[in-house]
C-alpha cells in the first residue's frame, strides 16, 4: 500500500528539498521588494531630479525673458541673482565686469559686501584673474580644506571682512569667446557648491553676460544716436552764428555738455601757437578749465593740440600720463585726450582737443563724431571769416559813398559859400547895395548844404525813427534818393504802423539797403516803396524797372541781400526776392504785427 501524501508536500519532493525551495522562494520574494522598494526610490530621486531640473529650467526661462524685456542693467543683474538664489543658494554674492585692471562691482547680494560701483583690483586676486584667463569656473567645496585655492580664498575674505563662510565658487561671465566679468557666490555650508550647482551657476553667468552686452549696445546706440543728434543739432546752430568768439564758445558748450567731457578746448593757430578760445564755455566752477588757456603750445612741438595743429592729422592718447607730448595743468585730472584738426582748404586753422578724466575714455565713435564736428566748425568758421571781411567792405564802401556824397554836395556848397562870401566882402568896401545878390547866394547853398548834411546824417544815424515814425523816415529818404539821383521814387505809405522801434528800423534799414542797391546796380528809371498793413502783417515791398538779375547765381550786391534778409529774420519777419534779367526786381518784406 502507498502513503498518502500530505498537502504541504510536492509530489516527488523530499521534506528537504520542500524546505529549500521555500527558503529561496523567500529569499526570492525579499530580494523582489528590496528592488521594489529601491525602484520606488529611484522613481522619487528621479521625480525630484526632474522637477529640480524643471525648476531650474523654468527659472533660466524667466531670466532670458527678463532679459530680453529690460535693458535697465543694474535692477536686471539685482533680478538674476535673486532668481539664482532660488536654484543655487548663496549667502553673499555679486556680479562683477571687468573694467582696464579692475573688477568693477554691478550688483550684489548679503550683508558686508561691497556697494555696487566699488573695484576690486585684479592684481590683488591672481587666482581670479586665471580663471578669466581660462574661461572656466573655479570652486572650494570646502574653505577650511588645505589646498592652496582654499587658502587663497581664505586670505581674500578676511581681508574683506567676510566670515562664516565654509563654501564658494567664482563662475566667468563669457561672452563670444571672451572673459567680460565674474559671478561670484558663497555659502555657509561646507561642500554645498559641488560640479552640479557649479554647472547650473554657469549658465546664470552667461545670462548675465547675455544681459551685460546687451545693456552695452544699447548704451552704445544710445551714444550713437545722441552723437548724432549733436552733431545735427551744432550744426544749425552755428552755421546761424557769424561772431568767432561766440562761435567757438557755443560749439565747445554744446559739446562738453551732451557728452559730459571732461574738459572741451578749441583752440585757433595763431602764428606758431595754438591759442584756447573758449574760456567762457566753462562752468564757473572750473577753475582748472579756466587755467588752461594760458596754455598755448607751440604748433608741432608742444602738447597734444600743438601736434595735431603741425602734422593735420587726428590723435587719440588713451593714457596721457604715457605720452610725452601731454602738458599737465596744476591739479590736472586729465587721464585720456584727443584732438582733431580744424581744417579750410587743406590748412589746419584749428584744433578741437577734448579731455576725459578715464583712461581710454575715448573710442572709435568718438573720434568719427569730433571729426564731423570739426568738419562743421571749419565751414561756420570760413562762413565767419567771409562776413567779418564782407562788413569791412561794406563799412569801406559806405565811408566811400559818404566821402563822394560829401565832395559831391556838402563841400561844393561849402566852396560856393566860400566865393560868394569873398565877393559879397569886395562888394561891400565897392558898393554894399551890390553885396545883397551873393549874400542871398550864400544863404541858399548854406540852406541846401545844411539839409544834405541833415540827410547824410539821418542815413547814419535815423534818430528821427522815434520822434517822427517810419512813415517821415521812408520819406526823407524816398526824398533824397530822388534829389541826388536822376531817378523817379515813389512812396505809398498808410498811417503810422503800430509797431515796435527795433522793427521801424529793421524795415528802414532793408530800404535803405534796397535803394542803395538799386542805384549801385539796377540801372532803373522808377522806383515804387510801399509799406502797408495787410491782415496780420506789416509789408515793405521794393520794386523798381531796372535790368534785374538772376537770384540763384551770385550778382552783384547778393551780400547785401543777406544783410536784409537777417534784419527781417531778427524781428520774426520773412524776406523775399523776385528777379529776372531785364525784368526789373520787387522785394517783400511781412512782418507779424504779432512782433510789434
Amino acid at each position: 500500500m502507498t502513503s498518502p501524501i500530505s498537502p504541504h508536500e510536492e509530489p516527488g519532493l523530499s521534506p528537504l528539498e520542500f524546505a529549500r525551495l521555500r527558503e529561496e522562494l523567500q529569499k526570492t520574494n525579499a530580494e523582489l521588494a528590496a528592488a521594489n522598494a529601491a525602484l520606488r526610490k529611484t522613481e522619487h530621486e528621479l521625480e525630484r531630479r526632474v522637477e529640480e531640473r524643471t525648476r531650474e529650467l523654468a527659472t533660466l526661462l524667466r531670466v532670458s525673458y527678463n532679459i530680453t524685456t529690460t535693458l535697465e542693467l543694474e535692477p536686471l543683474l539685482g533680478l538674476i541673482l535673486d532668481q539664482l538664489k532660488e536654484v543655487v543658494e548663496y549667502q553673499l554674492a555679486s556680479i562683477s565686469i571687468l573694467d582696464e585692471n579692475d573688477l568693477l562691482i554691478l550688483a550684489t547680494r548679503g550683508e558686508g559686501m561691497p556697494q555696487p560701483g566699488s573695484r576690486i583690483p585684479l592684481n590683488e586676486h591672481v587666482k581670479t584673474r586665471a580663471m578669466l584667463s581660462k574661461k572656466e569656473p573655479a570652486f572650494v567645496p570646502d574653505l577650511n580644506a588645505e589646498t592652496p585655492l582654499a587658502q587663497h580664498m581664505r586670505k581674500n575674505l578676511a581681508a574683506q571682512n567676510l566670515h562664516g563662510l565654509n563654501s564658494w565658487m567664482n563662475a566667468p561671465l563669457v561672452f563670444r569667446s571672451q572673459s567680460i566679468g565674474v559671478l561670484a557666490l558663497a555659502h555657509p555650508e561646507a561642500n554645498y557648491y559641488n560640479a552640479s550647482r557649479v554647472e547650473l551657476a554657469m549658465a546664470f553667468a552667461n545670462q548675465a553676460a547675455v544681459a551685460i552686452e546687451n545693456a552695452r549696445l544699447f548704451a552704445r546706440e544710445q551714444r550713437r544716436a545722441e552723437q548724432f543728434r549733436v552733431i545735427s543739432e551744432v550744426g544749425a546752430r552755428i552755421t546761424s552764428i557769424l561772431s568767432l568768439d561766440q562761435l567757438l564758445v557755443e560749439t565747445a558748450r554744446i559739446i562738453r555738455e551732451s557728452f559730459g567731457y571732461h574738459h572741451v578746448h578749441i583752440g585757433m593757430v595763431e602764428g606758431e601757437r595754438v591759442v584756447f578760445k573758449t574760456r567762457n564755455a566753462a562752468p564757473p566752477e572750473d577753475e582748472l578749465f579756466r587755467c588752461c588757456e594760458d596754455i598755448t603750445p607751440i604748433v608741432g612741438k608742444e602738447g597734444i593740440s600743438g601736434w595735431v595743429a603741425g602734422t593735420g592729422e587726428a590723435l587719440v592718447v588713451p593714457d596721457v600720463m604715457k605720452d610725452p607730448r601731454f602738458i599737465p595743468s596744476k591739479n590736472d585730472q586729465t587721464r585720456s585726450e584727443t584732438a582733431i584738426p580744424i581744417k579750410i582748404k587743406g590748412q589746419v586753422i584749428g584744433v578741437i582737443d577734448v579731455e576725459s578724466d578715464q583712461v581710454n575714455g575715448f573710442d572709435e565713435s568718438d573720434l568719427v563724431v569730433l571729426q564731423s564736428l570739426a568738419d562743421q566748425v571749419a565751414v561756420a568758421l570760413e562762413n565767419a571769416r567771409l562776413y567779418e571781411q564782407a562788413g569791412q567792405l561794406a563799412a569801406l564802401e559806405e565811408r566811400q559813398k559818404l566821402a563822394r556824397e560829401l565832395h559831391d554836395s556838402v563841400s561844393q556848397a561849402l566852396y560856393g559859400i566860400v566865393l560868394g562870401a569873398r565877393t559879397a566882402r569886395t562888394l561891400l568896401d565897392r558898393d554894399p547895395t551890390q553885396a545883397v545878390q551873393p549874400l542871398d547866394y550864400i544863404l541858399s547853398l548854406s540852406e541846401a548844404g545844411l539839409a544834405e548834411m541833415r540827410a547824410l546824417i539821418f542815413e547814419l544815424r535815423p534818430e528821427s525813427l522815434q520822434t517822427e515814425g517810419l512813415v517821415a523816415a521812408l520819406g526823407k529818404l524816398v526824398n533824397a534818393l530822388g534829389a541826388r539821383h536822376p531817378l523817379k521814387v515813389t512812396l505809398e505809405a498808410e498811417t503810422e504802423p503800430d509797431v515796435s522801434l527795433d522793427v521801424k528800423e529793421s524795415l528802414y534799414r532793408i530800404a535803405q539797403e534796397a535803394l542803395n542797391n538799386i542805384v549801385k546796380h539796377a540801372r532803373a528809371q522808377q522806383v515804387k516803396v510801399l509799406l502797408k498793413v495787410a491782415g496780420n502783417e506789416l509789408r515793405l515791398e521794393i520794386s523798381d524797372d531796372g535790368t534785374g538779375f538772376d537770384t540763384g547765381a551770385e550778382f552783384p550786391g547778393h551780400l547785401g541781400m543777406i544783410t536784409m534778409r537777417e534784419r527781417a529774420e531778427k524781428v520774426g519777419g520773412t524776406f523775399a526776392i523776385e528777379s529776372a534779367l531785364n525784368a526789373g526786381t520787387h522785394i517783400q518784406v511781412k512782418i507779424p504785427l504779432s512782433a510789434r
